[in-house]
């Protein structure tokens, strides 16, 4: 067991130095707010670009959205506009592009603030591997980076393509297609996830258990809830508790906890009572239970809320932001 452990702190050490480059970022900036305004800080606490936005986004793609006298607009990391304010609502970055709203229209911009698409769709996700979900009346599909309808909506949902896989929901039972639109995995599930590390957690009846990307069953149903494979760890449900299983279905941290968060950077979010708190790889306490909500560790940092404020601690547990209205 010893050993086993050692690996999987191993694989997490390595899985983050390998996904930063391929993921979404790792911030080296984060928000806060202060006297009704918000800047960025740190993840030593430093603030760096101070408050002076209406509202702030996290940093994607480089960009940070964020709004003044109701307008978004786009800085980089020194604060520096580089979409003026000039959105009604902007969202992040995902691959190059972001969605935002002027009036009643909205566009799909690049980097340059130059207009690639019109959306003409009554709703539509971020990008993942060069798709975007979107919804067209009822129905759903998938669009291009150009805008270009490249699977039709004809679909009841359909979820983000995550390794090279798209999960859609047909006369109320989940599948998977490909990014040419045929069933790699026929829709015979009561709910499923995107797959992650090769596999994918589906729903039969009233348990989840796990598949490849051949449909075949690898880990029996037999949770009432289950979460993606992240380092090698799933976090899974049976009755009213949260624990951890690995790739061959094995219980690494055994069910006790209320509620569990995925591992991220060696820690978990772990609800004891009605309190949160951190985890390590032998599910031991290692920032004991006192928040009353908390996120897992990005960058070093860990964004927590105390009595309806939020602030940032580092892995000791130490604020390094106090928390802010």
């Amino acid at each position: 067991m010893r050993n086993k452990v050692i690996l999987y702190i191993t694989i997490l050490g390595l899985w983050s130095i390998a996904n930063a480059s391929i993921t979404k970022e790792i911030p080296t900036l984060f928000p806060v707010k202060q006297n009704d305004k918000y800047g960025y800080i740190d993840n030593s606490g430093r603030l760096i670009i101070k408050p002076k936005f209406d509202n702030a986004w996290d940093f994607s793609d480089g960009f940070a959205a964020v709004c003044i006298d109701d307008k978004w607009g786009y800085i980089d990391k020194t604060g520096k506009y580089i979409i003026s304010p000039q959105y009604d609502w902007a969202e992040d970055f995902s691959e190059g592009l972001a969605k935002v709203t002027a009036g009643d229209k909205t566009y799909y911009i690049d980097r340059a603030n130059k207009v690639v698409f019109k959306s003409q769709f009554s709703g539509s996700g971020y990008f993942h591997e060069a798709l975007a979900w979107v919804n067209i009346g009822d129905d759903y599909g998938y669009i291009d980076t150009k805008g270009k309808k490249v699977i039709k909506a004809k679909y009841e949902w359909t979820g983000d393509f995550v390794e090279w896989l798209g999960v859609v929901r047909i006369k109320e039972q989940y599948g998977y297609i490909n990014r040419n639109g045929d069933y790699v995995i026929d829709p015979q599930y009561d709910n499923a996830d995107n797959f992650s590390e090769d596999l994918a957690a589906v729903k039969s009846g009233e348990k989840y258990g796990y598949i490849n990307k051949k449909g075949n069953i690898v880990i029996k149903f037999q949770f009432n809830d289950a979460g993606k494979f992240i380092s090698g760890l799933a976090k899974v449900k049976v009755n009213d508790w949260w624990g951890f299983i690995d790739k061959n279905g094995e219980y690494v941290i055994n069910p006790q906890f209320s509620w569990v968060d995925d591992f991220s950077e060696g820690y978990a979010v772990a609800k004891i009572g009605d309190k949160y708190g951190y985890i390590d790889i032998h599910g031991k306490n290692v920032i004991n239970p006192r928040f009353d909500n908390a996120t897992g560790f990005i960058g070093g940092v860990a964004k927590v809320e105390i009595n309806k404020k939020w602030g940032y601690i580092d892995k000791t547990g130490k604020f390094i932001w106090e928390p802010t209205q």
